[in-house]
Formats: structure tokens, sequence, C-alpha cells
């Protein structure tokens, strides 16, 4: 009798412990293969960065401003010596210069990179291209892109690189 009630509690450890069925494991790699699945890329639409946000900001400083196609007068993006500028819903996101990416003129680059966002600023090629006194103006391209890479903001403009 005394060996019944050994043998019970190592009896209902060992139950306890018993190794995984494969219904646990078609779980798990369920499991496994949903925490690597990415939400879809959430498209943007950068807003113009006005005089106000300028103003109240203290937004100002030498650099490149974009101006996409069909947009108006007003920037999208302010790209400076130290950070890239874009407005999303009403709010200025500060992007950190890439100054190991290529230069623009008037102390701009071609690479800006944030938590959330990082953008790409380049000259189209066979675009047009001016220069008036210390103003370098040129048709170029942004590209955004999310946290994981994957585009959210594309669009061709004009590019004007100025002192400010």
């Amino acid at each position: 009798m005394r060996l019944i009630v050994l043998a019970l509690p190592l009896l209902a450890v060992a139950a306890c412990h018993k190794a995984p069925q494969q219904s646990d494991a078609a779980a798990i790699a369920q499991v496994e293969a949903a925490q690597k699945e990415r939400a879809p890329a959430q498209e943007i639409s950068p807003q113009v960065i006005d005089f106000f946000d300028i103003t109240k900001g203290k937004l100002t400083g030498s650099g490149c401003n974009f101006v996409p196609e069909g947009g108006g007068m007003g920037a999208v993006l302010l790209a400076q010596e130290d950070r890239g500028l874009i407005k999303i819903k009403d709010q200025i996101v500060v992007l950190a210069a890439d100054k190991g990416s290529a230069r623009l003129p008037q102390h701009g680059w071609s690479h800006y990179t944030g938590r959330e966002w990082a953008l790409t600023l380049t000259r189209i090629e066979d675009g047009k291209a001016k220069t008036m006194g210390v103003i370098d103006s040129f048709t170029g391209q942004v590209v955004i892109t999310d946290a994981d890479s994957r585009p959210v903001y594309t669009a061709k403009g004009n590019v004007q690189c100025k002192p400010m």
C-alpha cells in the first residue's frame, strides 16, 4: 500500500512532463509564423510644410525643398544639413541626415532616416535643372519607406536648394 501511495505523485509528475505531441508542434509553428507576418504597408500623404509650421517650429536652414508634381507651390520635404522634415497627420516629423549619403546642393543630403520612416531624395538625370545665383533647381524624386523598408510614398517633382 505504501508503494502505491508513493508512486501516485511520481505518476502525476510524469504525466505533466510528457513530450509535446504533434498537435503541439503544429500550434507552435503556427504561432511562430504569425509572429513573422508584417502588417501591410500603410501609404502616407505628406502634407505641405507651410509658413506657420516653419516659423512656429523654427525650421529654417540651408538645404533643399521638394514640391511634388501637381502639388502647387508648397514643399512636403525640407532636406537640411542635420535633419529632414516631413509633415504627417498635422505633425512635423524630424528625420536624421545620413551624412554618408550623396550630398545635395546647399548642405542637403540624399537620405534621411527616423524611427518610423526613412526617405531618399534623388535627382532625375534627364529632368530640368538650372542655377540662378545661389539657388539650384532640378527635377527630383522622393521615396519614403516605413520601418520595414517598404515604400509608402513616391513622388516626382521640383527640388529647390538654397541658403535660408
